[in-house]
């Protein structure tokens, strides 16, 4: 009989758990029902033109949950340009679309593998050490950092001009906003560390948060800099075994404080079209709101401008 006794009280705790579990559940609904509606009221800002949106990686997780959200906010009447390795998922997305009923507005997808990365090496050796592309870069580096700088480098004068023409131009990035720990500014790039996946994560967000500032600094357009949260995608899924089977269970255990690819991508449309007003770097979290004041390490002009010209000169660009 005394066995029995501690029944009631984990009971009792199981009661709350499932009772609190179902309350956040509730809450993220009426949390997302209040973030599309902001979708079905913002106007965008000009009516006379076909939007246009470039979704680079834009065939799965928060790129599609984004561009699946455009097309039913515009009801097909956009722009879309998915950018990927993926032809069949593309058009599998593009299928779903609303059709376009007037000119100009077309979904796509352009081929681009956005790294120049060889074969990956053997996992052991990828925890300390680095594979390099042909340009002398990390692939990894090159697919997180520069490579995104160099797509928004390379695409501003079309903002720039839009702009002028009354169009609404605004870049989004996703990312880790604020959760950057420090820059080793010797070794810019990471081309000396023996802990090359450590000090990746660990520099990673802090190079994009000031490589932003500095960008900000020089165009007349907003720049959304998000950190989406936990999202429940297929990355990861073709990993080696048991990786995808861990995932499968993290998501089961967090899933009430986790977000679908389409969950996301309406909270990261909102942040673009509703938050990030003005320009300036938005740095907003999983919900599409501005993170709280102090978050983001506001760089020096120093660090801006060393870092400015020392990405400048990795991606090649001539100014």
């Amino acid at each position: 009989m005394d066995l029995l006794k501690p029944l009631p009280i984990s009971l009792a705790l199981v009661t709350v758990g499932v009772a609190a579990f179902f309350r956040i559940l509730a809450s993220n609904r009426v949390r997302l029902a209040q973030a599309q509606q902001d979708l079905v009221n913002v106007k965008l800002s000009s009516s006379s033109h076909v939007p246009v949106a470039i979704f680079v990686g834009g065939t799965a997780g928060i790129g599609q949950g984004m561009a699946e959200a455009l097309a039913l906010k515009t009801n097909g009447n956009c722009h879309i340009i998915l950018i990927g390795r993926n032809e069949t998922a593309a058009k599998a997305i593009i299928s779903k679309f609303p059709k376009p009923t007037v000119p100009g507005a077309k979904h796509e997808f352009v081929r681009c593998d956005a790294t120049l990365m060889k074969n990956i090496e053997q996992t052991t050796k990828e925890l300390l050490a680095r594979d390099e592309t042909e340009e002398g870069m990390d692939s990894k580096f090159a697919l997180a950092y520069y490579g995104r700088f160099k797509f928004i480098r390379d695409l501003t004068p079309t903002l720039e001009n839009a702009r002028r023409n009354g169009e609404e131009a605004k870049v989004y990035m996703v990312a880790g906003p604020g959760r950057g720990k420090y820059i080793d500014w010797n070794d810019l790039g990471l081309k000396r560390t023996k802990s090359f996946l450590l000090e990746f994560r660990a520099q990673l967000p802090l190079y994009l948060d000031i490589i932003l500032q500095e960008l900000a600094a020089r165009v007349p357009f907003p720049i959304v800099h998000a950190d989406p949260g936990i999202v429940r995608t297929t990355l990861g899924s073709n990993a080696v075994w048991p990786v995808p089977y861990i995932l499968k269970l993290i998501f089961i255990l967090c899933y009430p404080w986790t977000l679908s690819y389409s969950e996301s991508g309406v909270y990261m449309l909102r942040a673009m079209l509703v938050t990030a007003k003005g320009s300036g770097v938005w740095s907003v979290g999983k919900h599409g709101y501005v993170l709280p004041e102090g978050s983001i390490h506001v760089a020096s002009e120093q660090e801006r401008r060393r870092l400015w010209e020392h990405t400048v000169e990795e991606t090649n660009i001539k100014e």
